[in-house]
């Protein structure tokens, strides 16, 4: 078995971004759209109409306002399909009566509050401006604004992780990027697409930061040639902090150039799962624990049940893969890691 046959084990959410009255020039459109692939997630831009106060779960009776994960159904805050600015139907709806070209969503400001993962405290829908909710089915399970996604990934260059002037201390995600955990992805590398590489260098640098923040676990990462080591400034730097935070650090490449005065094991070798993977995966010391600091829910998560991105070069500079959150996953990636490489 190969890296590329363990990753079709996993089945992969089918996830919309919805960007909610947009006032960002269309190149900001473009950019979250060639960000997030092909397929993976489904952009859409759409406006959204206001109204009256819609009854809530709370208003209802109901016991429970969210479901068990804390999350907010689309009938919680939309009457009506979501409809992008041609008129397209892209979503669920709940009346029934919804034809293309009506507007939507209808926002329930009360619900958007009521979530912890959509950034939005106001009183009025018309305040709403530049949001991208992530959804899944009928849920929306996360929200960013596009400054949020700019800072994040659109409007950055990849010489920042390179040159080291982005820092681990620097690395954060957008509640709508924590939410693409356990979406498949299919990425395209330079020249087809200058930014959705991106996306797995940002992911990486989380996950090299999650350990770093934890002090003990395993951090397996490869990177192809291991020459890489000691030309990007900014990674050796990682991986210096990383293993003397007390992180058993595990490097995998082929060995053209091994990193030198580097506290970490290093596993060289040409095989596909060597030459064509691209996996980062951090696995705490003991499994599954709860941990007393909060640095944020998705690095607290990552700490406490661990974070692993894998990915699979299918064919020239185009990658396939996911990263998760899920302590399964991420203990079985682990484990073939440590066994077969």
């Amino acid at each position: 078995m190969t890296l590329a046959q363990f990753l079709d084990r996993f089945d992969g959410a089918d996830r919309s971004i919805v960007v909610v009255n947009r006032t960002d020039p269309d190149p900001v459109l473009n950019m979250l759209r060639d960000t997030f692939g092909d397929g993976a997630v489904n952009v859409v831009d759409g406006a959204a109409a206001t109204s009256e106060r819609l009854p809530s779960n709370r208003d209802r009776g109901d016991a429970n306002p969210r479901d068990s994960r804390g999350g907010l159904t689309t009938r919680e805050f939309t009457t009506d399909r979501i409809v992008d600015r041609n008129g397209e139907g892209i979503g669920p709806h709940n009346s029934g009566t919804s034809e293309p070209g009506d507007l939507g969503p209808v926002i329930n400001v009360d619900a958007l509050r009521r979530h912890d993962d959509v950034p939005f405290d106001g009183d009025d829908p018309e305040e709403l401006e530049n949001l991208a909710l992530l959804v899944e089915d009928d849920e929306v399970i996360a929200g960013s604004t596009l400054g949020e996604l700019g800072d994040a990934v659109l409007f950055v260059n990849s010489d920042l992780y390179i040159t080291g002037s982005r820092t681990l201390e620097d690395i954060d995600l957008p509640s709508v990027i924590g939410g693409l955990a356990d979406t498949t992805f299919s990425l395209r590398g330079y020249p087809e697409s200058n930014r959705q590489k991106l996306l797995l260098i940002t992911i990486s640098r989380f996950i090299e930061r999650a350990a770093w923040m934890a002090g003990d676990g395993t951090l397996r990462s490869s990177f192809q040639r291991l020459s890489r080591l000691d030309d990007e400034v900014g990674t050796r730097r990682v991986y210096e902090r990383v293993s003397s935070a007390g992180v058993d650090t595990h490097l995998y490449g082929i060995p053209d150039d091994l990193p030198r005065e580097l506290d970490a094991v290093i596993h060289g070798g040409d095989t596909q799962d060597f030459t064509d993977s691209w996996f980062v995966v951090y696995r705490p010391p003991e499994g599954p624990h709860s941990v007393d600091a909060d640095p944020g829910s998705d690095l607290k998560q990552g700490i406490e049940n661990g974070v692993g991105l894998l990915a699979v070069e299918t064919e020239s500079r185009v990658w396939r893969g996911l990263w998760t959150f899920d302590a399964d996953r991420v203990r079985s990636v682990n484990r073939y890691i440590e066994r077969n490489l």
